[in-house]
């Protein structure tokens, strides 16, 4: 690949987010990735909050078997 290729890429992806359309595109990425990271944030309570629920369950049958093989 020519040496001069990678460079006037990215000078032109610059120019192009400089622009109004580039400057809506980054706005709606970030709007877009916000709202995707909320949804992980969500997401991730809501396990925390089963496997805590499951930790629950998991002990009180261990005290049960303790209780059962004394």
């Amino acid at each position: 690949m020519k040496t001069w290729i990678l460079p006037t890429l990215a000078v032109a992806a610059v120019v192009f987010l400089m622009t109004r359309p580039g400057r809506d595109l980054q706005e709606e990425v970030s709007d877009n990735f916000g709202d995707w990271v909320d949804g992980v944030i969500r997401s991730t309570h809501r396990l925390q909050q089963s496997l805590s629920q499951v930790q629950a369950v998991l002990d009180r049958c261990n005290r049960t078997l303790q209780q059962v093989a004394s």
